[in-house]
């Protein structure tokens, strides 16, 4: 059941962040700031309530895709590999979040 804490809205505001930055990766050009800024957000968030959030391992893993994706020149193969793992990253977030919203 929903409970309208300072914890959920907060949690609610990122899924909803992650839903738009997971439609802005795949729209916009791979040089873009907004990414990083996202997975600096989640992972502050992360390390403030460490017990009750996401895996932390996980959530390096999309922070390390996500500067992959900002930093590195590679080719189409390993740039849409890496696109995939991050969107995988992106759906342990949703899942996650929308299960400690809900429960």
């Amino acid at each position: 059941m929903f409970r309208a804490t300072n914890f959920t809205v907060t949690l609610l505001l990122l899924l909803a962040f992650t839903i738009f930055m997971a439609g802005f990766r795949q729209r916009k050009p791979l040089e873009n700031n907004w990414p990083l800024l996202y997975w600096l957000l989640v992972v502050f968030f992360t390390l403030v309530r460490p017990e009750e959030t996401f895996n932390f391992s996980i959530i390096l893993v999309g922070l390390a895709c996500g500067m992959l994706l900002r930093f590195e020149f590679m080719n189409d193969f390993f740039v849409k590999t890496v696109k995939v793992v991050e969107m995988l990253v992106w759906l342990y977030i949703l899942w996650r979040g929308f299960e400690m919203i809900i429960l």
